[in-house]
């Protein structure tokens, strides 16, 4: 097996060359755009010859790709049984500039490799080795062949020692990120290989933030701080922590004081829980939201790494926020459960002094909050209906206009009624200068199907049977990582 996936590897270029002027000649065409069709030969790449989709099947732990050719002919390629993922159930999926899709596993604290381009249909490659429960991952904002993984660390019901990463920094305590890289550039290429872990001292889930000056920032929610990482692959300090950010506000709580402490020594924890971190691109600030606090704090991406703006949500309802890629816009998202509804705001990062401001959208009464993207090109942003309990209004995906938002007005271009199932889970295939072309919608069970849905007039296209009980999606386009063309959340 490891001599033929060898030769496939050899016969990349010309398949992976041919691909991409597909791909370019769908997105350069007249009018509507379409991503390419075309069925692979024996030996080609279903990766190549259209976008597909990748669905998480949570009821048998397996992974199934679909393959996205437009509004009709969207088929499944194939499934990769759970097996191969040692059984453990599927997180986070993100791909990289090398075309590699890498997904957690967990229960396993490993993060599985799935090449999706060398043969005619996606290949499990290898589960690599990271820490201790893996949650989140993520592509390098500076280098695309970096991924970064998120060790949460021991969560057993019985533990003494909770958010420890035990495979890497049971001696120093605490949590972790590992860091993988890929090479998939022609003969000869070698499958992703692990760099390494680095131990933070901090325990608690975490999530991260790339600045252009190549630093990470990498929160950690029962600790209540930021690490700092050197992510510049020619330094000497590469995926070291060379500082840490305490979170701790004095006026929320009596705090440490943390100045002299070492980088090898723990800070003592505060309240603040930190959970959600972003890099506006307008701005060149970090913004961190403080669960503990209900704060936004904006922080300065260059020594001392000190926090510039804070936004107190207390009175508000909102729990939780993106960005849009432009990086102007903080989204706000939260609930109301008296009414039932989703409400939205928006924090404007180029304004002279930036505030909340709330966002007036009926369609969204009784709703409960459920996940959100953005097209990159800033122009259109989705959210899904939570389906929650007390919700009275569920099942639909809402489409809006967010190049024409002028608060406290977003225009709803269209509600789309969904399969009456579970829950879904959803991405977008973006082309072109990361227009939005295609939407990807997971019903689960029973329905246990995947939803196509034209990004242009809103409407269902085709519904394609999948694995059991699918939840969430990952749209993978060879060179989308490269163009900027994946939707965030």
């Amino acid at each position: 097996m490891e001599t033929m996936k060898r030769r496939m590897y050899a016969s990349y270029v010309a398949t992976g060359a041919l691909g991409l002027t597909l791909i370019s000649l769908a997105a350069c065409s007249s009018g509507e755009s379409t991503p390419t069709t075309g069925t692979p030969a024996p030996g080609g790449s279903a990766g190549a010859t259209s976008a597909l989709v990748f669905v998480n099947n949570t009821g048998d732990k397996t992974l199934t790709s679909v393959a996205l050719k437009g509004d009709s002919g969207n088929a499944v390629v194939n499934t990769i049984d759970a097996a191969e993922f040692e059984n453990a159930a599927l997180g986070d999926m993100q791909f990289s500039n090398g075309d590699w899709l890498f997904v957690n596993l967990a229960a396993a604290n490993k993060v599985a490799t799935i090449d999706p381009l060398t043969a005619a249909t996606p290949v499990h490659e290898a589960n690599l080795q990271a820490g201790t429960r893996p949650v989140h991952l993520y592509r390098d904002a500076n280098d695309g062949e970096i991924i970064w993984i998120m060790n949460d660390g021991d969560n057993a019901p019985s533990t003494t020692t909770p958010g420890d990463d035990l495979v890497n920094c049971s001696a120093q305590g605490g949590g972790s990120v590992t860091v993988m890289h890929n090479s998939h550039l022609g003969p000869g290429g070698t499958p992703p290989t692990v760099l390494g872990t680095t131990c933070l001292l901090a325990d608690g889930h975490k999530v991260a933030a790339f600045a252009e000056n190549k630093r990470v920032f990498i929160s950690s929610t029962t600790a209540g701080e930021i690490a700092v990482l050197d992510g510049d692959e020619t330094s000497g300090t590469y995926r070291q922590m060379i500082a840490r950010i305490d979170l701790c506000d004095s006026t929320k709580e009596t705090c440490n004081d943390e100045s002299l402490t070492a980088l090898t020594a723990p800070f003592t924890p505060n309240g603040s829980e930190p959970h959600g971190i972003r890099w506006s691109k307008l701005s060149k600030k970090v913004y961190s939201y403080q669960e503990g606090y209900q704060q936004i704090v904006e922080i300065d991406p260059n020594p001392p790494f000190a926090v510039t703006n804070r936004w107190d949500f207390a009175g508000t309802p909102y729990t939780g926020y993106g960005i849009s890629p432009d990086g102007k816009y903080l989204l706000l998202r939260g609930e109301t459960t008296a009414p039932q509804a989703t409400r939205l705001g928006v924090i404007d990062l180029s304004a002279a002094t930036p505030t909340i401001a709330d966002l007036t959208t009926p369609e969204l009464d009784g709703t409960s909050a459920g996940s959100f993207k953005f097209s990159p090109d800033s122009k259109r942003f989705y959210i899904l209906a939570g389906n929650g309990a007390t919700a009275t209004k569920k099942d639909r995906l809402f489409a809006y206009d967010w190049a024409t938002l002028a608060p406290p007005a977003l225009t709803l271009l269209r509600e789309i009624p969904l399969v009456s199932t579970g829950g879904h889970g959803f991405d977008v295939l973006a082309q072109g200068a990361g227009q939005a072309k295609y939407l990807a919608v997971s019903n689960a069970a029973p329905a246990n199907s995947l939803t196509i849905i034209n990004a242009t007039d809103n409407q269902e296209k085709q519904t394609v049977s999948v694995g059991t009980n699918p939840g969430g999606v990952t749209v993978y386009e060879s060179g989308a990582a490269s163009a900027g063309n994946q939707a965030t959340n």
